[in-house]
């Protein structure tokens, strides 16, 4: 377990290995967490933005999430 802190909320989260993000944090502990609210949060504000959804780019992709 790791704990870090999540670099947009600034809200402290102990990670584990089930977490995406857990290797590269354990690999360098200066790189960026960012929780997984803000990470959808940003998804969803680029998608309205650019008008662009992941799923029409590469259709297969949403295969391998």
């Amino acid at each position: 377990m790791i704990k870090t802190k999540c670099f947009f909320c600034k809200k402290n989260y102990t990670i584990d290995y089930s977490d995406a993000q857990y290797q590269k944090i354990k690999k360098n502990p200066k790189a960026h967490y960012v929780c997984k609210k803000c990470n959808e949060s940003m998804q969803r504000e680029a998608q309205s933005t650019t008008g662009l959804d992941p799923d029409i780019i590469d259709k297969y992709s949403k295969f391998l999430r």
